[in-house]
């Protein structure tokens, strides 16, 4: 039952949003949220977006939720990803690169929502900056990416790390704020069936 509410979703999503584009075998759990207005959102193939917490390892504070919300913003998200239970909100825009998986209660936003020097907080937005993820990275249990950060290749975030700022490729990401604690060393392998 589950997999055909799932598929009714994904299907009433791409009617509802034009700019709702999906590859081949996408996932998306139908109790997700997407406020995209008229912006793009991209899941390349085998995407899976998770928002239940069955079968997932750990607890699942909130359902997976996309929130484009300026005009010309977007999301991309690259083959084989697997999202449980994020949260995302692009004012500019967000890229993650292919095979990348992001554990629950991960929150990631490409603006600070409030101007950072302000007389009065409830005025004035900040200017949003694009945030780009790349492939083959784990982003663990609440951790918070901020505007402007980079991410590379083969990387890796521990759970409830703040991360800000450029990460070169094969970086450990850890801490309150993130800062480079090692270097992964990543061998390409080929997994046979035998």
């Amino acid at each position: 039952m589950r997999k055909i509410l799932n598929k009714w979703y994904l299907k009433y999503l791409r009617r509802k949003y034009p700019n709702f584009k999906t590859g081949k075998n996408v996932s998306v759990d139908y109790d997700s949220q997407f406020i995209l207005y008229k912006n793009e959102l991209v899941l390349k193939d085998n995407v899976k977006i998770r928002s239940r917490q069955r079968g997932y390892h750990a607890g699942m504070p909130f359902v997976s939720t996309f929130l484009i919300d300026v005009p010309g913003a977007k999301i991309t998200v690259g083959e084989n990803c697997r999202l449980n239970g994020v949260y995302l909100h692009a004012q500019s825009e967000i890229a993650i690169g292919r095979n990348t998986v992001i554990a629950s209660g991960v929150n990631i936003i490409d603006s600070n929502g409030h101007v950072l020097n302000s007389s009065n907080r409830t005025v004035g937005r900040d200017v949003p900056k694009p945030i780009i993820i790349g492939e083959n990275v784990w982003i663990g249990l609440n951790s918070i990416i901020l505007k402007g950060t980079v991410i590379g290749d083969n990387s890796m975030v521990t759970a409830g790390s703040v991360v800000k700022g450029d990460f070169p490729a094969n970086s450990l990401i850890s801490g309150n704020p993130a800062k480079v604690t090692d270097i992964i060393n990543i061998k390409d392998y080929e997994i046979s069936n035998t």
